[in-house]
């Protein structure tokens, strides 16, 4: 249609294109984004890890203080990229696989994707820190990784 044309549409006259091609980004008329198919194809979704590392009470504050000094700088240089989107360390206080002696974190970690979280297990300074605080850990951790399916946020 050549630019400045009026067309009708929906009953009202508009004036040049159609949202036949409208970005798939827009908004449309109820406020909702229009669905793009080619998203998930065109980016890589991001990954969450959750892992339960279960440390000696007696070396917990030597643990996290290691974790303050050596893990938190790869954090910030993963977060600062946007290679981590987020990342957590949790002391646990309770829950149904406390055993005596033994002080439970939970590592939460959202990855931009499995290549982020590939690029963090093969960094050198992480291999450094991991080889000390498996040292601390009398028994090996729990571990899973995959994409979320739900998620809410306040």
């Amino acid at each position: 249609m050549p630019r400045g044309a009026k067309r009708t549409l929906a009953g009202r006259q508009v004036e040049g294109r159609t949202n036949w091609g409208r970005d798939p980004r827009s908004r449309g008329r109820s406020g909702v984004r229009a669905a793009n198919p080619t998203r998930t194809r065109d980016r890589p979704e991001p990954e969450t890890t959750e892992i339960v590392l279960r440390i000696a009470s007696a070396r917990s504050a030597e643990f996290e203080a290691m974790f303050e000094s050596e893990e938190l700088p790869i954090w910030n240089d993963f977060t600062r990229r946007r290679r981590f989107l987020e990342a957590r360390l949790v002391r646990v206080d309770g829950g149904s696989e406390v055993r005596d002696g033994i002080q439970d974190h939970i590592l939460h970690i959202v990855a931009a994707d499995h290549a982020a979280h590939e690029e963090h297990d093969g960094d050198a300074r992480f291999n450094a820190f991991l080889a000390r605080a498996q040292r601390l850990q009398p028994i090996g951790p729990f571990v899973w990784y995959g994409r979320t399916i739900f998620e809410r946020r306040a």
